[in-house]
């Protein structure tokens, strides 16, 4: 591939394309030495619009093996208007909570931020739906306006591109995502749903288009390995990788070729789905999935992001048909702590019914509270500086037991060796499983974890011997020299019967959705 001139550039200094409905709001956000006149704002603007119509040349490009032409309009087959969003609901927030400004348009922390401005437009036209709301979809008809209004774009392709930096991986304003051109994508579909505009279909071809510009034209594709299709939520000079963005961008993608049935919607979704069947394993970290594979930072999931893939990969399943993604969407159900998407359609039976110790060096801020939660990355934790045994109940007879998590809160902590109990009830006595010699074991998986000042050490152990029981006690050979210190556990056990039923809630909304 061959690319005449750099894309970047323009994204860089969006900013300055005015746009009618938010120029008042834009001035009063910016310094009085920053503000310019309107005739050199004018004279500017053309400028950079002139640049961006010549920044890429309609090269043919190649995805999936097919070639594909910039200056080819996308044929729109039937309009079949049989889609929903599939992740986002109807809870439209007050106008106070979604901060909108004097054009109606939603704001986060203070900034245009076109996730957030398609969320909210999303769940404003779901709730319109469902109640026909007036207000409902005057908001979803402001950030519709502010999407056409916002939306950079050259005689080929666009983007919706970010006003702000983001340090963490060092992107500076002007960078994309496919994270929200995938949101933007399912926004312009219910624009044009609800009142059939052209210029809704045009702006959907373009933003396709988008998907196939490489990284380094201002894009965010690049190729996982060669012939890999890959799009990125954060479109990093080394790949990021983020997992559930790139899934997330893809669902605008399936919808658009659901509606019109366009070749390219469906080749730029099979060409990435291909590469994430190739490629999901890396995302398996045994005891929890990982957020990136962003080679700067060990990203593991916190428990929302590790929840949501299980339902992320699910809906890969359905729309795929390939059984890898539900295996590991099972994996990764099979890993999770506690509570499942508690509040949700897909909530589950609390993993542990409880935990107990003999012993605590402080119940009242260092006991076993602190164990039967979802936070394993931070605060406080459970502690014992001589022999003590945890018990562990659950609400019934669990079996098929492949594994053991320790979330510790020192690394000295995971120096202190165990020994494994299950509960005989016809005995009613405990009998031996297994025991846990950590100095000199070698089958097991470490993971570190550093929240703000909070540091998490985690040792995950394979199970080898049979457990058939409603209770498990682990038995720490703690003293003052070796203090046990754990933040949190988990067992990974069999859980065939909640995962189907999840699958079922799933199989449900997609098939209410689609």
């Amino acid at each position: 591939m061959k690319y005449l001139l750099n894309f970047c550039f323009v994204l860089l200094v969006f900013t300055a394309c005015n746009q009618n409905e938010n120029s008042e709001s834009k001035k009063k956000s910016i310094s009085t030495n920053q503000v310019v006149s309107d005739n050199k704002k004018k004279k500017r603007e053309n400028v950079i619009n002139d640049d961006f119509e010549n920044t890429f040349a309609p090269n043919q490009l190649k995805l999936n093996g097919e070639t594909i032409d910039f200056k080819k309009d996308l044929e729109f087959k039937q309009f079949n208007n049989n889609t929903s969003t599939f992740y986002i609901g109807t809870n439209i927030a007050s106008d106070k909570d979604l901060q909108l400004d004097e054009n109606g348009v939603s704001r986060q922390n203070g900034e245009y931020h076109p996730t957030h401005i398609a969320k909210v437009a999303l769940k404003a036209i779901n709730h319109f739906k469902l109640t026909k709301s007036t207000r409902s979809l005057k908001i979803f008809n402001d950030q519709v306006r502010w999407a056409l209004n916002n939306f950079h774009e050259n005689e080929y392709y666009g983007f919706w591109s970010f006003s702000f930096d983001i340090p963490l991986y060092k992107l500076e304003k002007g960078w994309v995502s496919v994270f929200s051109q995938g949101l933007m994508l399912n926004v312009l579909l219910e624009a044009y749903k609800n009142d059939a505009k052209p210029i809704y279909l045009e702006k959907i071809q373009k933003a396709l288009k988008a998907y196939l510009v490489p990284i380094e034209n201002g894009g965010f594709y690049r190729e996982w390995k060669k012939g890999e299709a890959w799009y990125e939520e954060y479109n990093t000079k080394n790949p990021s990788r983020v997992l559930n963005g790139t899934i997330y961008g893809l669902e605008g993608v399936y919808n658009v070729y659901q509606e019109f049935k366009i070749p390219l919607a469906k080749e730029i979704l099979e060409a990435c789905t291909k590469t994430l069947a190739n490629h999901i394993k890396d995302y398996n970290a045994v005891y929890t999935s990982r957020y990136s594979l962003a080679d700067w930072k060990n990203e593991l999931s916190q428990e929302h992001y590790h929840e949501g893939h299980v339902i992320q990969l699910l809906w890969l399943y359905k729309i795929t048909e390939n059984s890898i993604f539900k295996d590991y969407a099972k994996k990764f159900f099979e890993n999770d702590r506690y509570n499942f998407l508690t509040n949700t359609i897909y909530k589950t039976s609390s993993k542990l019914k409880s935990i107990s110790a003999s012993f605590c060096i402080d119940c009242e801020k260092f006991g076993t509270d602190n164990l039967v939660n979802d936070i394993w990355a931070y605060g406080n934790y459970w502690s014992s500086h001589k022999k003590a045994d945890l018990t562990i109940e659950f609400d019934e007879k669990k079996e098929a037991f492949s594994g053991l998590t320790l979330y510790h809160a020192s690394e000295q902590s995971t120096k202190v060796n165990f020994t494994l109990y299950q509960f005989n009830s016809e005995k009613n006595s405990w009998d031996y499983v297994q025991n846990f010699d950590v100095k000199n074991l070698k089958d097991n998986i470490s993971g570190y974890n550093k929240t703000g000042k909070y540091e998490t050490f985690i040792k995950h152990y394979k199970i080898f011997e049979p457990i058939n029981s409603q209770k498990i006690k682990i038995t720490f050979e703690a003293n003052n020299k070796n203090i046990i210190a754990l933040r949190n556990i988990n067992f990974v056990y069999n859980r065939d019967k909640e995962f189907g039923n999840i699958l079922k809630q799933v199989e449900k909304r997609f098939n209410k959705r689609y």
